[in-house]
């Protein structure tokens, strides 16, 4: 805990029975780190130390909290790289939960292997892969930006479109998923590019998307 800072935890979040123990208590580690600038700036990884997990089992308590109106997370593009931002929700939107029913025997088993993160159906995500990439493992998606973006001519294009292919399989957003499939279609398509240099967009693109079409993990 962060020493000087007072924390705290809301009668909603002590008793909604939604959330597990570990995230409640990181709702409050949060609230004590709130309390200097108005927002959490710490990573997963300060958390995992915290609490002897995984920083993807962090991931997915921070998921939690956002997901029931706890917290409100921001990504901001700083020089330099990308800053996450970790705010209580004041608004009043999280309802109190106090007979919510057992979980499902599918997210009891979520903290036995941590390289299963935040299930979430696309049905119901409306955001794309590289946005749920950059929120819940923040590490990764600037791995990645730092290994491919400046090898990309027009990033922003290859961001719509990797979004776009993966929809299209119609797969459960998880963080192991996502950042396998993109690195594949990173690499693919940087290929591409430099044997494609002088020819159209279109005949960049079109091979790379065969080849991800043939990939499975």
């Amino acid at each position: 805990m962060n020493e000087g800072f007072w924390s705290i935890l809301t009668a909603e979040v002590r008793y909604d029975k939604r959330l597990k123990p570990n995230a409640k208590l990181l709702y409050s580690e949060i609230s004590a780190l709130t309390s200097r600038d108005g927002y959490c700036w710490a990573k997963n990884e300060y958390f995992a130390e915290l609490y002897d997990v995984s920083p993807e089992t962090i991931s997915r308590w921070i998921s939690q909290l956002k997901k029931y109106g706890y917290v409100l997370v921001e990504i901001e593009n700083k020089s330099g790289g990308f800053e996450r931002k970790i705010r209580l929700d004041i608004s009043g939107k999280a309802p109190c939960h106090f007979e919510q029913t057992a979980l499902t025997k599918k997210t009891n088993r979520l903290d036995e292997n941590v390289n299963i993160i935040i299930h979430t159906n696309n049905t119901i995500n409306n955001k794309g892969a590289l946005e749920f990439l950059k929120e819940n493992s923040f590490s990764l998606y600037e791995n990645f930006e730092m290994r491919f973006k400046k090898q990309i001519s027009d990033f922003p294009k290859f961001c719509e479109l990797f979004d776009l292919k993966f929809d299209e399989e119609d797969l459960e957003y998880t963080v192991k998923k996502i950042n396998s499939r993109l690195t594949r279609f990173a690499i693919n398509y940087c290929e591409n590019e430099r044997k494609g240099q002088g020819g159209n967009q279109q005949q960049i693109i079109q091979p790379v998307v065969q080849q991800y079409q043939k990939t499975r993990f």
